[in-house]
């Protein structure tokens, strides 16, 4: 467990992780099943990716940063449309943008040398 708060990705990944989970719960409660699946299954990624190691930790957090960044785009013009198959609303963009900038910031900007990359 201290190994794990040592790196900052993966404690990154492990929050919200957990926290995508509650989000995706929350969201199947509103009958919203397709938004509640994907985030129920990053959360599912990312702790067992924080749980794994640094590097899968560091590789998680960019792919699920960069998917909740081209989903939060899209989603700004999907929104009121025939075509929101995911159900998004406003909230949920606020949600996207601001884990995709935490995810893209610790993923690509924590330490790169050899010895951050050993679990």
């Amino acid at each position: 467990m201290r190994a794990l708060l040592r790196s900052p990705n993966r404690l990154v990944a492990l929050a919200l992780g957990v926290a995508f989970a509650g989000y995706g719960a929350l969201s199947l409660g509103y009958g919203r099943l397709p938004l509640g699946i994907l985030f129920l299954a990053a959360a599912v990624l990312l702790v067992i990716a924080s749980i794994l190691g640094i590097a899968a930790a560091k590789r998680v957090n960019v792919v699920v940063g960069s998917v909740w960044m081209v989903l939060g785009y899209a989603g700004l013009f999907l929104i009121g449309s025939d075509a929101n198959v995911l159900q998004l609303i406003a909230p949920d963009e606020v949600v996207l943008f601001g884990a995709a900038t935490v995810h893209l910031a610790v993923g690509l900007g924590a330490r790169r040398d050899v010895a951050a990359l050993t679990p």
